[in-house]
């Protein structure tokens, strides 16, 4: 797409949205922009790939349903006035919220834009470099750095003028340690809305911690099996909020009777000491923005309030046909992909208790920790989440080191059964999110420490 000044992109969008009268029909348009790199490095393979600006726009209407059309040139804008139809009296159809204006850029210490891409090849060599030579039993390593920066700018017909300009960087590390037959691995990752700074993390004493942690798990054993006490680290806190529960949210599960937390609104579904948000306002948070693909201001969503279901995860279309009120959930992966009521941050308030007091409480149960794999199951809310390692915890002390752990079950039946929640901060991890297998896009989830005074666990 032909390059044009935000401003000039502001005047073109204005137009065509005052064509449409919103008391006649709800009409929105869309400019997307995404720069975005990613380098891999390992023992086997060195890949780069860097993609420059793409850019589209997508214009719709509500009629009843969607009518969608994207253009790949501004040449093409007089195109949205013969595709999309033109109705009268159907504006009520889809709920009316007030128009607002914004213009925001994220500028991280480090542009990633303005960093050759010689530097962050150079970048992701060292650490690969680094990481081989810390143990002759470290026989792989896997390095993968990824930037992305993103602009849109979003105009509709009942007065909204939004633009935002927000990085994203992410850098994973994986050793992979080996000592006879045996071979394992952790990881290192940090994500956030950050640039080419996210480098100046990582040092020498963090690299030999991350080798370190996949050597320890060369002596790791295998978890019991059966219904034990169990704690979970913050990374597999986030898989349950996200994974298990929040994906039963979307209002479109609900609407289409894929839920199986329909029918649960106003009701008990965590104990009483639990509280699980989605909020894309949290600073630096992978899943952060200030609107979403609709327009809709970012704004934190209580979900689970002393155990209680609050509320459902909306777009537009959805909050109308439920009466409910949108907090920014609406969202695409790109122009050329389709809006769904999707999470952000999705993770668990922090309680009253340290990790130390948890702990101490178990005679015989075990620690999840380093999140690795996560089931989703909106319809049965069945619950298959899996820890990289564990501990077991014996006479309220950590002993032995556990390989990959399985967190099982049914959600329903795991979070009313939450005795503990440690104190914060929050941490949140982020990555990326499908509707099924695609559609992906940026998410974070978290939370603090969570002791479940019973659940089914086996080897992961």
């Amino acid at each position: 797409m032909s390059e044009k000044s935000f401003d000039e992109i502001f005047s073109v969008f204005e137009e065509v949205c005052n064509s449409y009268k919103r008391s006649n029909q709800y009409f929105d348009i869309l400019f997307d922009s995404e720069s975005s790199a990613l380098i891999t490095k390992s023992r086997t393979s060195e890949n780069i790939v860097v993609n420059a600006k793409k850019s589209g726009i997508v214009a719709r209407t509500f009629t009843g349903i969607w009518k969608e059309i994207t253009l790949t040139e501004f040449s093409g804008i007089k195109k949205i006035e013969e595709k999309l139809p033109r109705v009268a009296n159907m504006g009520k159809n889809l709920m009316e919220f007030e128009g607002w204006s914004l213009n925001e850029e994220i500028k991280p210490k480090i542009n990633p834009l303005e960093v050759p891409i010689d530097e962050k090849i150079k970048k992701v060599r060292d650490i690969y470099d680094y990481m081989m030579k810390t143990d002759d039993r470290i026989i792989n390593t896997e390095v993968k750095y990824m930037e992305q920066f993103t602009e849109r700018i979003f105009f509709n017909n009942e007065g909204c003028q939004l633009r935002q300009v927000i990085p994203r960087s992410k850098l994973f590390i994986i050793p992979v340690a080996k000592e006879g037959i045996v071979a394992d691995y952790d990881y290192y990752i940090d994500t956030g809305e950050i640039g080419f700074e996210i480098f100046d993390k990582i040092d020498n004493d963090t690299l030999d911690k991350t080798a370190e942690k996949s050597l320890e798990l060369l002596q790791a054993v295998l978890a019991p099996s059966g219904k034990y006490p169990v704690i979970l680290d913050p990374g597999m806190t986030g898989i349950v909020a996200h994974e298990s529960f929040g994906h039963g949210l979307e209002a479109d599960q609900v609407m289409r009777d894929r839920s199986y937390l329909k029918a649960k609104l106003n009701q008990q579904v965590a104990s009483e000491i639990c509280t699980i948000c989605d909020s894309p306002t949290i600073d630096n948070a992978f899943g952060t923005y200030f609107f979403d693909d609709e327009g809709i201001k970012a704004s934190k969503n209580l979900l689970v309030k002393d155990g209680i279901l609050k509320d459902f995860i909306y777009d537009r279309r959805t909050a109308s046909a439920l009466n409910a009120i949108p907090k920014g959930n609406g969202r695409r992966e790109s122009f050329a992909h389709p809006v769904h009521p999707r999470m952000t941050n999705t993770y668990f308030e922090p309680g009253d208790y340290s990790l130390e007091e948890m702990i101490k409480g178990i005679k015989y149960g075990v620690f999840l920790v380093h999140e690795y794999f996560g089931m989703e199951d909106p319809l049965g809310g069945g619950m298959q989440n899996t820890s990289k390692k564990g501990y077991l915890i014996e006479n309220g002390e950590k002993t032995k080191i556990l390989k990959a752990v399985t967190l099982s079950g049914h959600v329903l039946e795991t979070l009313p059964k939450i005795d503990a929640i440690s104190r914060g901060p929050i941490e949140i991890n982020g990555g990326t999110c499908g509707k099924g297998d695609e559609d992906n896009v940026p998410v974070g989830s978290g939370g603090t420490y969570v002791r479940i005074k019973e659940a089914l666990i086996s080897p992961g």
